[in-house]
């Protein structure tokens, strides 16, 4: 019979061999030495795809990856005790799939030889789905550090459990400075803010809140959006300030643009396309003496006398599809009604622009009904003065050709007969007289001929030599001639091309012309301290140019006129009479310029 302790270590083998090749997971038996194996279970034959000779004549080594055989070998080198007892490896199926394992080692000592017993499980799956989960962190992690807004979470004990790098730049505090603090307790002065209400209330009623709040503490308005779950809060924050002073901003310019379209004294009218008015200004009140309520929703025909309102409704429709920004109305000028049926008459221009999508006419009138009746009286006034200047011009053209011919016919035959009177006398008296008497009769003869030549140049300032029988080119030829003598120090010349020379214009153009070209000469030789002055006639039948330029001083700045007998108010009268007009442009130290210019009114 065997012995009873002989039975149970039989029965405890038997069960101990039951456990290794019945265990659901793969376990096998190797020379701890040779590494070669030397008993397999099921579930590693079905595991790996090997049939139990196959694998029996395998090495550990077999089942590694070929690229981890380095890193095995340097493992099995080291002590027993050193070695881990749980390790992952990557292994590889007799079909060749790699596979990743944890494997548990324990090494045994039986009748003097080691041999190490391997349990794997195969943890693959559960690798694929721990670096699928750490990529999907990966991923929201790398999402939320790169949206514009600051995200952090909280959770219902109200400790920020995330927070990244824009909510570190908005809340001011570095990520390790944050993360595991309670929020009221980090920023005491939130407490009591619309923060922690709406916080509160999103936490309590599981709702999400969104609202606008401005911090003191970091200067900025912040755009909050906060969304509850079961595990506490997610918070979206964005910087407003901008935005805020953006607004702020558009308020204070349409407060302005108010300001400065009720303080002007234009009417200003806004109305949309069917021509209702929008927009009714105090100057538009003041000019039309109507209210903004009494004009708001009215159409702006009221604003026109009846005979204008047809012309405008077919005018408004086209100019607001034509595209153009801006234009003048009517020819400059149109007609407005005021409440109490006076006509008005206003300068417009009326403009589109677009207002919340919205296409809106702006109309801007001035009214000049004051200025255009001050402007037809001065109007009137100068063509009085003008009229009356030429009916002086020929009363006193008419006079001094009278009194030319007085002079002429008159005093210059009484003083040519005394002359021969006097004259005379010396010769009956020759031989005579005392030597006193002589002296007295030489005195007198001088007298006489002085006399004679002044009432010749008196003929001659009166009566222009020349003008009226040969023109004004040979007048003006003959007068600077003449100035040439008495001013023989001053360079005087006249230009006159030969095809202008034979010209005529109406005789009262020549005698306005050679008048203005005589003064200016005059004022020139007189005051200017002239080395040259220098006439130039150009023109054509029907205009007449003429220009007296010197090198003198010139004209001190804003003087209207030299001193003169007739000055440059008095020229430009004279021009002004017969259509004409006469400029002065002058710089001290380069001269003075005078230009006369006609041309016939078509």
């Amino acid at each position: 019979m065997e012995n009873p302790s002989e039975e149970s270590s039989k029965k405890l083998q038997l069960s101990y061999r039951l456990l290794f090749e019945r265990n659901p997971l793969p376990m096998w038996v190797y020379d701890a030495k040779t590494l070669r194996m030397l008993a397999v279970n099921k579930a590693a034959l079905a595991h790996y795809g090997y049939s139990e000779q196959e694998f029996v004549g395998l090495t550990l080594l077999d089942l590694h990856h070929e690229d981890d055989i380095a890193q095995v070998q340097a493992h099995l080198k080291l002590p027993v005790e050193q070695q881990a007892a749980t390790k992952v490896w990557r292994h590889r199926r007799r079909n060749g799939d790699v596979m990743e394992v944890e494997m548990v080692t324990e090494t045994l000592e039986l009748d003097g030889t080691y041999a190490s017993v391997a349990l794997v499980r195969d943890v693959t799956e559960q690798r694929r789905t721990e670096q699928a989960q750490r990529d999907l962190v990966d991923r929201l992690a790398t999402t939320m550090e790169s949206i514009t807004d600051a995200f952090l979470t909280l959770d219902r004990a109200w400790h920020i459990t995330y927070v990244n790098s824009r909510a570190e730049q908005t809340l001011r505090s570095l990520r390790g400075e944050l993360l595991g603090c309670n929020l009221w307790e980090r920023f005491p002065e939130t407490v009591g803010s619309t923060c922690h209400v709406e916080f509160e209330r999103a936490m309590a009623e599981n709702v999400p809140v969104s609202f606008e709040a401005f911090y003191p503490q970091w200067g900025v308005w912040l755009e909050v959006n906060a969304f509850p779950s079961v595990l506490g809060l997610a918070v979206y924050c964005r910087d407003v300030t901008e935005k805020h002073a953006s607004r702020k901003r558009l308020i204070e310019e349409r407060e302005t643009l108010a300001a400065v379209v009720n303080s002007t004294e234009d009417a200003v009218i806004s109305v949309g396309v069917q021509g209702l008015v929008k927009m009714f200004n105090p100057g538009a009140e003041r000019v039309f003496r109507r209210t903004q309520a009494s004009m708001q929703g009215q159409t702006m025909e009221v604003l026109l006398p009846e005979r204008f309102r047809a012309a405008h409704r077919q005018h408004l429709r086209p100019f607001a599809e034509s595209g153009v920004v801006s234009r003048m109305m009517g020819m400059g000028l149109v007609k407005g009604l005021r409440s109490d049926g006076q006509e008005l008459d206003l300068e417009g221009t009326i403009s589109q622009v677009t207002v919340y999508d919205q296409q809106v006419l702006i109309v801007n009138l001035r009214d000049v009904t004051k200025r255009l009746q001050d402007d037809a009286e001065y109007k009137h006034s100068r063509a009085q003065l003008s009229e009356l200047t030429q009916r002086l011009m020929t009363q006193e053209k008419t006079l001094v050709k009278r009194l030319a011919q007085a002079l002429h016919d008159q005093l210059g035959q009484t003083m040519a007969a005394i002359r021969m009177a006097h004259e005379t006398i010396i010769t009956l008296q020759r031989g005579k007289t005392t030597p006193g008497i002589d002296s007295l009769q030489a005195q007198m003869g001088k007298l006489i001929s002085q006399a004679i030549r002044q009432v010749r140049q008196v003929l001659i300032d009166l009566r222009p030599p020349l003008l009226e029988e040969h023109g004004l080119a040979a007048a003006l030829d003959n007068e600077l001639r003449n100035r040439s003598l008495t001013q023989p120090h001053v360079d005087i010349s006249v230009s006159v091309p030969p095809e202008f020379a034979l010209l005529r214009w109406p005789s009262e153009v020549e005698y306005a012309a050679f008048m203005v070209a005589r003064e200016a000469v005059e004022n020139s030789l007189r005051h200017s301290g002239a080395s040259s002055v220098a006439v130039r006639l150009t023109g054509t039948a029907n205009s007449l140019h003429l220009e007296i330029a010197d090198k003198g001083v010139g004209i001190t700045p804003g003087a209207t006129q030299r001193t003169g007998h007739l000055g440059i108010l008095g020229m430009q009268e004279r021009a002004q009479a017969i259509g004409a007009t006469v400029t002065v442009n002058s710089e001290q130290s380069n001269g003075t310029c005078v230009r006369f210019s006609w041309q016939p009114s078509p």
